[in-house]
């Protein structure tokens, strides 16, 4: 399986970054650092290497350049300082390197309604690289040196353990995390976002993870905990008020629209379809997701297969073509549906539609198969 634990931990410490940014960082940010600083930077950086030619990163450089944008509404003066790569997992999390390398799982943005809530994240984990966290928590690192050469072992790289020890995935103290609670709201009102918009970020990841009784190895289990964010953010907002920020809901959308998909396709694959209808069933879904996530609420309702899920199926494939008509797998679905009933007209009417919007379909002669057979039983 892909997503195993080691696996994810790889996931989760991927990188991608172009030789001048990392050349930038090793030339110009380390000169303030004490040369101990300077070995867990150049740690980090060989990390970032290592893992640059792995294939867990989400290629989208369209999202890349987006997420950097906000980075730098947010970081302004760390203008290439600090970095923002996207790991290719359904897994909610988000955290950073001690070297301002921060990244966010596929995950956690599919989840995230709008840029302001992306921002929150973006925000507190920044405030772990700029304040140092990192480095100020090494002594206490020092005393979990097994852990760190086992998974390193596991792994095989040997810088991973005490890099994965000194990065965010662990978190930080009560206080360091308050500290980049505070200073990340700060970012948030400095840059003109809607602050309201910071604790929400929280709930929402914090209601999905008691519903699907997630038990996350990194972000949820060893951070203080989303409901230390909840009510750290609602003090802040207290305190300081809200204001008529930016949200930025459309400009998010148009940016993960297509990531939505494939990690609803993903959540499928791995069977986790109770992950697609917790998304799916929720009254605002749609309001959310593009209107082809109606062919994975149907897909996820097959799976389930409980009494009423065949017809509820069935309902979102048909509201999949009407609202996305050019969305080819609702058609394939609907086919095999009719085929299985005894039903030849439609499903090969179906199956013709499907092939016509997916020519190049990898199942095609199966599909082919299925409509030869067919004409024989009409």
């Amino acid at each position: 399986m892909r997503y195993t634990m080691v696996a994810l931990a790889v996931l989760l410490l991927t990188a991608c970054e172009s030789t001048a940014i990392r050349e930038m960082r090793s030339n110009a940010d380390t000169k303030s650092l004490t040369p101990e600083e300077r070995r867990l930077w150049h740690s980090a950086g060989e990390l970032d290497s290592q893992l640059e030619k792995a294939d867990y990163l989400y290629e989208d450089a369209v999202l890349q350049a987006y997420l950097e944008t906000v980075m730098h509404k947010l970081y302004p003066e760390y203008a290439g300082s600090i970095t923002v790569r996207v790991v290719d997992s359904p897994s909610l999390n988000a955290f950073a390197l001690p070297n301002g390398s921060i990244y966010l799982n596929t995950g956690m943005l599919s989840r995230l309604e709008n840029e302001a809530q992306v921002a929150t994240i973006l925000a507190h984990e920044g405030v772990h690289f700029t304040h140092k966290h990192s480095w100020q928590q090494r002594r206490s690192v020092k005393s979990s040196t097994a852990f760190s050469a086992g998974f390193g072992i596991v792994t095989g790289i040997p810088a991973l353990g005490d890099l994965v020890a000194l990065s965010s995935i662990y978190g930080f103290s009560k206080d360091m995390e308050r500290e980049a609670d505070a200073e990340g709201f700060k970012r948030l009102q400095s840059a003109g976002y809607d602050v309201s918009q910071a604790p929400v970020t929280f709930e929402f990841l914090l209601a999905e993870v008691e519903a699907l009784e997630i038990d996350e190895p990194y972000f949820f289990s060893t951070h203080p905990g989303l409901e230390e964010r909840i009510q750290s953010f609602n003090e802040l907002v207290q305190q300081y008020g809200t204001t008529n920020g930016y949200r930025g809901s459309m400009a998010y959308r148009s940016h993960v629209d297509k990531l939505q998909l494939e990690l609803l396709a993903d959540y499928l694959e791995l069977s986790q379809h109770q992950s697609v209808l917790l998304i799916l069933e929720r009254p605002d879904a749609f309001e959310k997701y593009p209107s082809s996530a109606w062919y994975y609420l149907g897909e996820a309702y097959r799976l389930r297969d409980e009494e009423g899920d065949a017809a509820r199926s069935v309902d979102a494939y048909k509201t999949a073509i009407q609202q996305a008509p050019g969305f080819a797998p609702s058609y394939r679905a609907l086919g095999l549906y009719h085929m299985k009933n005894n039903e030849p007209v439609l499903a090969h009417n179906h199956f013709s539609r499907y092939l016509e919007l997916q020519p190049d379909a990898a199942d095609r002669g199966y599909i082919e198969h299925y409509q030869t057979s067919l004409k024989a039983r009409k």
